[in-house]
């Protein structure tokens, strides 16, 4: 007479036959483990060395009397948030690079830089960056609406293109508006805008690129540092 087996019973048997057969087939080297992915993107920073054929950023102004500026987070066009460098082909399409990539967010990268090269300029005491220490007091504040940060030109040459052709060439430009103002008033002081632009870019170089973007933030912080001390002249 033949004695029925639970179907539970049976369905506890079939998962052990899988589980032992994977085991076997694991120590005898036919079943190979997911290793981590190492990622093929490089990263970059803004000012992590001195633009080309420009001097060192000096070292941070310690004159003790000096304007002390309140640097509130820069605000990026919506295209611009993002970790993927950006270059633009013609007037409407852009391109976001899967491995060329900021190591940090795009507003910190150029809030630090811009505060860096303020610092350095005399009759500059301190640029402080949000959040800011509790109790800081500011001469005052300054707000930056980056517009554009990108490289612009053709699109790099694809996979069968001749080998021996060098890339084609674009440039890198940069807008920022920016306004100071006093602690605790409404009343703008200074509103301007800030052009950059740097011809002689290959649209595959992208170190190159940052440097000229950095290049840029330079020529911001100078503008700004010049309408500082227009307006704190006695």
């Amino acid at each position: 007479m033949t004695v029925p087996v639970p179907s539970v019973l049976l369905r506890r048997l079939g998962w052990c036959a899988v589980v032992v057969g994977l085991v076997a087939l694991s120590t005898a080297g036919c079943v190979r483990l997911l290793e981590p992915r190492t990622s093929d993107a490089t990263y970059y920073l803004l000012d992590g060395a001195s633009p080309p054929d420009t001097a060192a950023t000096p070292p941070p102004s310690t004159d003790p009397t000096g304007l002390r500026i309140g640097l509130q987070s820069p605000r990026l066009a919506p295209y611009l948030d993002e970790t993927r460098l950006v270059t633009r082909h013609g007037p409407n399409a852009v391109a976001f690079s899967e491995f060329h990539r900021w190591g940090e967010t795009l507003d910190r990268g150029i809030g630090r830089t811009v505060a860096r090269t303020l610092e350095a300029r005399p009759g500059i005491r301190s640029v402080e960056g949000v959040p800011w220490p509790r109790g800081a007091t500011f001469d005052y504040l300054l707000r930056l609406h980056v517009l554009s940060f990108e490289g612009v030109g053709p699109r790099p040459p694809g996979p069968d293109a001749d080998d021996d052709a060098p890339p084609p060439d674009g440039h890198a430009q940069m807008t920022v508006q920016w306004t100071l103002r006093r602690p605790g008033a409404d009343t703008v002081l200074v509103q301007e805008t800030t052009h950059h632009r740097t011809e002689d870019w290959r649209v595959t170089d992208y170190e190159g690129l940052v440097a000229r973007l950095s290049r840029g933030l330079h020529v911001l912080a100078d503008d700004v540092g010049t309408h500082l001390q227009a307006l704190h002249r006695p």
